[in-house]
């Protein structure tokens, strides 16, 4: 019997290799972000990707990778650890099912999704640094840069 050369098994799955290889261009790319304030932390563009599959059992590790640069961002950014995981526990067990069974315009969930991740990261931090009393995190205009440029690069490319 003869074996095509695309029936034979491939020794690497590549998805994981090329999540683990963007993985430190991520971090290099959030130092950089701390360099120059008008690059996006590119936390809603994340966040939009993580709700679209939640459910997917095999994004694990794009899951854990992105978990992880969030650790990293509040980290260098000296922001409360952990706040996004629970922003995004909170989004799964109250808001998911009823935005994905209420609305049918997409581009409505992605403008929702995007301002909640940027708004709610900021709200939730501002309430653990009142519960902790710690100083309360600053609150500008560039918030909406980025939540504009998430928006535009999910719209684009995802």
């Amino acid at each position: 019997m003869q074996t095509l050369s695309n029936m034979r098994r491939s020794r690497f799955n590549y998805p994981p290799l090329v999540l683990l290889l963007l993985f430190p261009l991520a971090i290099v790319y959030e130092s950089i972000g701390m360099i120059y304030p008008y690059l996006t932390p590119l936390l809603g563009v994340g966040f939009y990707y993580w709700t679209q599959n939640v459910t997917d059992k095999k994004r694990y590790l794009a899951f854990v990778l992105f978990f992880s640069y969030t650790l990293f961002l509040e980290l260098d950014r000296g922001l409360i650890l952990f706040s996004f995981i629970l922003l995004s526990v909170l989004y799964y067990f109250l808001l998911y099912n009823l935005i994905e069974d209420t609305l049918s315009c997409h581009v409505c969930k992605i403008i929702i999704k995007v301002f909640y991740s940027y708004l709610g990261y900021y709200g939730i931090n501002f309430f653990l640094a009142f519960l902790f009393n710690l100083p309360f995190p600053e609150f500008s205009g560039i918030y909406f840069v980025y939540i504009f440029t998430d928006f535009l690069l999910v719209v684009l490319f995802l």
